[in-house]
């Protein structure tokens, strides 16, 4: 998959290939390429392409054939497109690096338009003197939005000359910078001010370097730093070799990691000595560049950087989030996600933009965007309040809540609730991943035995069902799954593991049966939450975690089942969930405050029985089915507090429901599921609402509420 960018300057991008190999056959492919750009920046300009080099003190190799007919084409096809030729320039002139690298060097390249978006929400925002640093600045693309902000002219000249810092590992990355800002200005006096503040370095490891050239700290700290895990993975490994293979598909050979981890130990060693913020776990660049810019920016100075949304979700960026939220006096973060392709990567990836004002003072309310579905942001921002935050998300992980609508209902529930890790709760959940997929692979074997057990994996389960899909043929990523009628569903797995193999503590778990949810997920997906009864006599895979309930039974269990597959729960994880439903955002999950021995209680665990009862019963209703799975979420709506206006609102974050059922006459899209929940609470309430004709009409129209649209 390409991202946008890369289609659009494909054709700018493969002149550049050609202009490259016709004049500087020889050279480096980059070398040559930059070569070329050089005359194309000087062309957008005005300045003299050999004072440029002169300048330069023969950076740039001077190329034997003439440059300015190719120049001229490449320009041209550059001003085609809709993206700004001087970012298009630094586009063009990034390192031409194979796929494998750009990603063990966390190169997701900045898409133009997140540039310009980073730069407008910033550069207004400067009140301090100082310099603009990007310490990982690639071949510039911030820097020139930056400057681009401010007119052009005498003034971005100045900045330009006086302001512009950027730091990068690679010398050629440094050339494409220069020239991409030197792409803005016809004064070649300010070119060289900015190249002497072009720093080849490992910006974290040159605190004294940052402290000669922000001795006050740095009015603007922007950036994309690199996002990447420091770890080790024989995925990786072989990939870098060379293997073409699927994630999660067997190794052909065997993959050595020894002197990779050795190396990489060494450097984290050195990166890391001095921090104080990385929490636990994996160290990932990113987080070690955000704790970096905290620290460089000055007493009023904007820190304005772009990286994954894990900032605001997971447990270890925790010390980040706090940091973050005690030296900005103002704070905007706009979450969104890759519909619009900006990167080369899944569509569903989300990252942050983070705008903050250092200093201290009196905080003003965090100002939240979330992307919609197609990607963009909205005009106005949610404002949540700090205290209020820290009183509804003590770990200030931030609800991606959309309108003020939302905040107020979800903050409304969070306090009247009880989350699942609570201590002083009702759960006191005991999870367990019983067997890992990768590092116990070799032990299962492709045929069942008297001494062996069938593996569950995550796409086995379904909302109260263990079978909702069966395994047909491939492996890994690009195996093929097959759904499963609820009234006839088999289980079909690719695995089975020996019963010998089992931890003590998971084999006797498999001797009963518990309850596992799958963990791959999406806040878009037509439901995220999927909650089973996995049956004694299989074993689940790591991406089907199980849980029990330290001091509660089977009720307990059931009580849970019912309550985590309904509409207002599934609807606050959407709100916390990103791809990953992991034991920590588990147990920051809100749940209404039931319990198994309540009037409300007893009937929800009644419900979960009857509907996994129901999966491969061929006697099974689909009516009489939805009707207990609307009950169940009626009832939680109610014991919640919420009114049939709350559940509306719920509703409507569940787009994709009944996608696959006959609408209404004159309707685009089938509502029987949403239709059927209300009625059911509208009764709770004993107030009217008209859906009792809908519901007659679209059942006699063949509509089944609950219906994924993949079982149609």
């Amino acid at each position: 998959m390409k991202s946008v960018e890369e289609i659009l300057l494909q054709p700018a991008n493969q002149l550049l290939d050609r202009a490259a190999h016709e004049l500087e056959p020889t050279m480096d492919v980059t070398d040559a390429r930059l070569t070329v750009l050089e005359a194309v920046a000087s062309m957008m300009a005005g300045w003299d392409l050999d004072e440029y080099r002169t300048l330069t003190d023969g950076q740039a190799s001077v190329s034997g054939g003439d440059l300015a007919p190719w120049a001229e084409k490449i320009l041209a096809a550059v001003e085609e497109t809709r993206i700004p030729s001087s970012l298009a320039v630094a586009a063009l002139s990034r390192e031409v690096l194979p796929k494998n690298q750009q990603r063990k060097t966390g190169a997701y390249y900045t898409d133009w338009r997140l540039a310009e978006l980073l730069a407008a929400q910033s550069i207004p925002r400067i009140k301090s003197t100082g310099p603009w640093i990007d310490p990982a600045c690639g071949s510039g693309v911030l820097l020139v939005a930056a400057a681009r902000t401010v007119p052009a002219g005498a003034k971005r000249t100045a900045v330009i000359r006086d302001q512009l810092v950027g730091a990068d590992l690679s010398k050629r990355a440094l050339r494409g910078a220069l020239l991409s800002v030197a792409s803005l200005t016809d004064d070649l006096d300010a070119v060289a001010g900015f190249q002497s503040r072009l720093l080849l370095q490992d910006s974290l490891r040159s605190r004294e370097v940052w402290q000669k050239h922000a001795p006050m700290g740095a009015a603007l700290v922007i950036g994309n730093p690199p996002w990447e895990k420091l770890r080790v993975s024989r995925h990786e490994l072989a990939t870098s070799s060379g293997q073409v293979r699927h994630y999660g598909q067997s190794f052909d050979t065997q993959i050595d990691l020894t002197q990779s981890r050795a190396d990489l130990l060494s450097y984290l060693e050195a990166v890391a000595a001095g921090t104080r913020l990385q929490g636990k776990g994996e160290h990932d660049l990113y987080k070690l560049f955000l704790e970096l810019g905290m620290g460089l920016a000055a007493e009023d100075g904007i820190l304005a950087l772009l990286i994954p949304a894990g900032l605001i979700r997971a447990q270890g960026t925790e010390n980040l989030r706090r940091e973050l939220d005690t030296v900005s006096r103002e704070l905007s973060i706009s979450v969104i996600e890759n519909r619009a392709r900006h990167f080369a990567i899944d569509t569903r990836f989300k990252f942050l933009s983070v705008v903050a004002r250092i200093g201290k003072g009196r905080k003003q309310p965090l100002a939240l965007k979330v992307a919609d579905r197609t990607g963009s942001l909205p005009d106005t921002a949610v404002r949540i309040g700090r205290s209020d935050l820290h009183t509804v998300r003590p770990d200030l992980s931030v609800p991606e809540v959309r309108t003020d609508a939302e905040w107020a209902l979800f903050a409304r529930l969070a306090r009247n609730s009880t989350t699942v890790g609570d201590p002083s709760g009702l759960w006191h959940p005991e999870y367990r991943r019983e067997v890992d997929m990768t590092l116990d692979q070799k032990k299962f074997s492709r045929t069942p035995s008297d001494d062996t057990v069938a593996l569950l994996e995550g796409r086995h389960v379904g909302q109260f069902r263990w079978r909702a899909k069966s395994y047909q043929s491939g492996e890994g990523r690009a195996a093929i799954w097959q759904p499963e009628p609820l009234s006839r569903a088999r289980l079909r797995t690719q695995w089975f593991v020996p019963k010998g193999s089992l931890h003590p503590d998971t084999a006797a778990r498999v001797e009963r049966s518990r309850i596992g949810f799958c963990d791959i997920t999406g806040q878009t997906n037509e439901r995220s939450l999927l909650v089973a009864r996995i049956p004694a006599g299989v074993v689940c895979g790591n991406k089907v975690p199980t849980v029990a309930f330290r001091g509660g039974g089977s009720d307990r269990e059931d009580l849970f089942l019912a309550l985590t597959n309904t509409l207002v729960v599934d609807w606050m994880m959407r709100r916390l969930v990103t791809t990953t439903v992991n034991f920590f955002l588990l147990n920051s999950l809100p749940l209404p405050r039931i319990t198994e021995d309540s009037e409300t209680g007893h009937e929800l665990i009644e419900l979960a029985r009857q509907l996994t009862a129901a999966e491969s019963n061929a006697d099974a209703d689909p009516w009489q089915i939805g009707r207990w799975r609307a009950r169940s979420d009626a009832l939680t709506a109610a014991a919640w507090g919420l009114s049939v206006e709350d559940m509306k609102l719920v509703l409507t974050d569940f787009p994709l429901l009944d996608r696959g059922q006959p609408a209404l006459p004159e309707e685009s899209r089938s509502t029987v599921t949403a239709d059927l929940v209300l009625d059911e609470l509208a009764t709770l309430h004993a107030v009217p609402i008209p859906t009792t004709a809908r519901l007659h009409e679209a059942r006699s129209r063949g509509a089944q509420p609950y219906i994924p649209a993949e079982f149609v």
